[in-house]
């Protein structure tokens, strides 16, 4: 087991040993300015709305154009959450994650035409689609995997105001992890030789894994006192989580959370 007498601040851990989020941008100057162009590539997509049943060429452009902004997007969001994970205490990674997920709601809001109008095209026309357009071969797995959940699919309308939703959908889990990670602190785990180790969530299971009984009951003793102080805000949090969970399964037509998934 790992020697964790210690928890170490970032700036004390080897380069070597840390994410290189340089390789995804330079400078959070850098992620700014290709946050700020997401904007009007996401009204380039809004352009196609109405036009993917048009012909084979002019589902390919949508898709190919789509499929490059999803690359940036996950540039962009695993830059500010690598950095907003490095410490969870640092608000202003928080809030350029924050930043980075309100821009990627309203793309998928301004996108939300995608999936009901894909659903609409029937399989005759998609075939001859594939024929005229042999680029499109390129998302048949895709396509075939957004048609089969056709019962599922909504209306445009409808499929808007969920994507508009999904935000405020994620505060249950942001919530739980910035109390988990961030603000609940725990006891130290003490080992068979008396010896005091400390406790986080980052810990916890290689204490678990270790051959020390008396360290494994320690750490699973203390951390969960740690959660039983504020067991009536996670029962609150998991509530908040089943009920969303609900919610989006009873407005797609499942017949619960776990069909759904």
């Amino acid at each position: 087991m790992e020697d964790f007498d210690k928890i170490w601040d970032r700036s004390e851990i080897p380069v070597e040993d840390t994410w290189a989020t340089e390789d995804l941008y330079p400078s959070d100057e850098a992620w700014r300015g290709e946050l700020a162009t997401l904007s009007a590539e996401g009204q380039k997509l809004a352009g196609f709305d109405g036009r993917l049943a048009e012909s084979g060429k002019a589902l390919y452009d949508y898709l190919y154009t789509a499929e490059q902004l999803h690359v940036k997007m996950e540039r962009l969001g695993n830059y500010c959450m690598r950095k907003a994970d490095e410490d969870t205490r640092n608000s202003a990674y928080q809030a350029m994650t924050g930043e980075f997920i309100g821009c990627a709601v309203a793309i998928d809001a301004q996108t939300s035409f995608e999936t009901p109008q894909i659903r609409a095209i029937s399989d005759a026309t998609l075939d001859g689609f594939y024929s005229a357009c042999p680029e499109l071969e390129r998302y048949r797995r895709y396509l075939t995997d957004l048609r089969r959940k056709k019962e599922h699919i909504l209306s445009a309308a409808e499929e808007k105001l969920l994507a508009s939703a999904g935000e405020m959908a994620q505060a249950p889990d942001k919530v739980y992890g910035m109390l988990a990670d961030a603000d609940l602190t725990f006891r130290d785990a003490v080992n068979s030789k008396g010896e005091q180790l400390p406790l986080r969530q980052g810990t916890f299971i290689s204490y678990q894994e270790s051959g020390d009984r008396t360290l494994r009951k320690s750490a699973y003793e203390n951390l969960y006192d740690g959660f039983s102080g504020f067991k009536n805000t996670a029962a609150g949090l998991l509530d908040a989580q089943n009920k969303q969970l609900k919610f989006f399964a009873e407005a797609r037509n499942y017949p619960n959370a776990f069909e759904a998934s």
